[in-house]
């Protein structure tokens, strides 16, 4: 998932004052963050837990080599959803299903995709290369006699679309 990771952009700045309703951080405290992830607004609802909490075990991290205990209300992550047509890739507009597309392109490119290695009842996400436990609460599809696991709606609704298969709700 190279092209998935390199298409997440952080940028840090320093502020210059930070004013909650508790008064004024100072420097030399834990500092409040504020974090906001920009996604397909057809992924955000399926996308926000998972990305929150990534986030947080981040910033739980940098807070342990810091030393810090970070007070309660001094972490907000925002995950913020972009409409279809609204999202701008290489200076075009794009989709979702094309973020998907852009992101999964050198795996789905790839003749020898590796399938060895798999748990019994798994399967892999042809979308994406993801490694997928069939059963209750997967994320499934039939097609062509055969069920089909993804990672997720997203790339479940990615494959249909691109199969001309009904997208599942």
């Amino acid at each position: 998932m190279s092209r998935a990771r390199a298409t997440m952009h952080v940028g840090f700045r320093e502020l210059d004052s930070w004013t909650t309703g508790d008064g004024t951080w100072k420097p030399g405290s834990v500092p409040p963050l504020w974090g906001t992830l920009t996604v397909p607004e057809a992924r955000r609802t399926e996308m926000s837990r998972t990305t929150i909490g990534i986030l947080r075990r981040a910033v739980r991290r940098l807070d342990r080599s810091y030393g810090w205990e970070r007070p309660e209300g001094h972490l907000w992550i925002n995950v913020v959803g972009i409409a279809d047509g609204s999202i701008g890739m290489d200076g075009k507009p794009g989709t979702a299903d094309d973020v998907v597309g852009r992101m999964t392109a050198e795996y789905r490119a790839r003749t020898d995709a590796a399938h060895a290695d798999l748990p019994d009842g798994g399967t892999v996400d042809p979308m994406c290369g993801m490694h997928v436990r069939l059963g209750r609460g997967a994320v499934t599809l039939e097609h062509e006699g055969r069920t089909m696991g993804f990672c997720a709606k997203s790339c479940r609704a990615a494959y249909a679309r691109e199969h001309g298969l009904p997208v599942p709700a």
